[in-house]
């Protein structure tokens, strides 16, 4: 046993030394988000509503461009792995010209839902607000963007504090910036609603302003000597884009398959609906805490790839998987022994209440699922493997998942349970095939290196 804490503990470590930050700082972004609809919800309802329609369109160009911004860690990790510092000053460029054009293409797609809202069957009275509401916060996407390619660079060379740092400051100043510009406080307009998008957006591009300065004055990113060539910038922007556009569809499938079956469950009940809001709200605390431990994963896989250094790439591997077992096992203990008191920190409404509870118990089946998955991931990440994951995610989300749960919802006669049904299905098969394929890779590594 204690050889085997010996040969293990460096690597708890590391991984939690990279991955608490993220951690923190993910838990920040959904603090403010809470913040965000608390003080919209004083303004009503309709505000509310008008708020989250425009929200749940904006996370999808949004999710898929932070997926596609990841590539940029893989990259940098194995350059700096290999003590490559001219490529990290070609990647330093290409990522930001990369993520600007892969802003201007998804402010270009935002453009096109906002005149697509008035088309999705929503609520009349809520339409004009989203409408500019949403217009507002789409302005952030480049910025973000730009932000995302400094935090990426940095995550890359295991710099994960840099990002946290950052994202609080903009968090802070979104909350005051909601508070000043809804409420029209320090002799600023009453701006309502407008006022929390006008906030989102000023925090973001602070986010980029502030994220770039560090950047500039990184010293791992600074190399005076070498002569930057278009040449060299463009096969780095298409290493990334190459990397990246899977990495993008990854995520994106994950997001849009939730919102499908949140879509799905609308048309039974509104009391389904509500209970998967709330069950969904619990599902991200289990997410960000394995989405961390899968960021700080990615990084050292990428540097020990980059080593080749197949015996601490399967060490890091099942430190990372041993992490993540016990944080499941623990919050799945917790759900379920809190499955009937939870919801109610959410609505009075005993039928939600109930509902909510069963969907509990699923939840707790599929997040061990999902833990499996974001881990197998992210070593695919690390290795720079990403466009068979982009398939196998679309497949097992879309070609199994979702149909799976419409199945078992309107043929199988379960109900809005049965829409849940299909998450543990498609993350199980979805954790198998990045098995199958990270067993593939490991073994053309083994042969490489013998």
């Amino acid at each position: 046993m204690k050889r085997y804490w010996r040969l293990f503990r460096p690597h708890y470590a590391e991984t939690r030394r990279l991955a608490l930050p993220v951690i923190i700082a993910q838990v920040g972004q959904i603090t403010v988000g809470m913040v965000d609809n608390m003080m919209i919800g004083h303004l009503g309802k309709t505000e509310l509503a008008a708020a989250a329609f425009a929200n749940t369109l904006f996370s999808l160009p949004l999710i898929f461009g932070m997926g596609f911004a990841m590539a940029i860690t893989p990259l940098v990790g194995k350059a700096f792995g290999k003590k490559q510092y001219e490529q990290l000053h070609f990647l330093k460029y290409g990522a930001y010209a990369t993520n600007s054009l892969m802003g201007i293409i998804l402010a270009l797609t935002c453009l096109a839902l906002y005149y697509a809202m008035p088309f999705m069957h929503q609520p009349e009275n809520i339409i004009q607000q989203s409408q500019t509401f949403f217009s507002i916060i789409s302005l952030s996407i480049i910025p973000l963007m730009l932000f995302l390619s400094g935090k990426q660079l940095a995550e890359g060379l295991s710099n994960t504090r840099l990002a946290m740092v950052v994202t609080l400051i903009a968090n802070v100043m979104n909350i005051l910036g909601n508070y000043i510009l809804i409420f029209g406080k320090l002799g600023a307009p009453e701006l309502g609603l407008y006022g929390a998008g006008w906030s989102t957006l000023i925090a973001r591009v602070a986010m980029a302003v502030i994220m770039t300065v560090f950047i500039r004055r990184y010293k791992p990113l600074k190399s005076a000597a070498v002569k930057l060539t278009f040449k060299k910038v463009l096969q780095t922007v298409k290493s990334i884009v190459k990397l990246g556009v899977p990495m993008g569809l990854h995520l994106f499938s994950e997001a849009s398959a939730f919102i499908v079956a949140g879509i799905m469950i609308g048309w039974i009940s509104d009391t389904g609906l509500a209970a998967h809001q709330i069950v969904i709200s619990l599902s991200t605390f289990g997410f960000m805490l394995y989405q961390g431990i899968g960021a700080g994963t990615t990084i050292r896989i990428s540097q020990f790839s980059a080593r080749q250094v197949p015996a601490l790439i399967k060490q890091a591997s099942q430190a990372s998987f041993q992490i993540v077992i016990v944080m499941v096992v623990v919050i799945s203990s917790a759900f379920i022994l809190l499955r009937n008191w939870l919801p109610q920190l959410f609505t009075n409404d005993a039928e939600v209440i109930a509902l909510a509870s069963k969907m509990i118990v699923v939840l707790v089946i599929f997040q061990l699922f999902d833990a499996v998955q974001i881990i197998y991931s992210s070593i695919l990440r690390g290795m720079a493997d990403a466009t068979i994951p982009g398939i196998l995610t679309i497949i097992s989300y879309f070609g199994i998942a979702i149909p799976f749960s419409y199945w078992a919802a309107f043929i199988g006669g379960f109900g809005e349970i049965g829409i849940w049904l299909g998450f543990p299905v498609g993350l199980g098969i979805c954790a198998l095939l990045f098995h199958f394929r990270l067993q593939k890779l490991n073994k053309k590594a083994l042969q490489i290196t013998t």
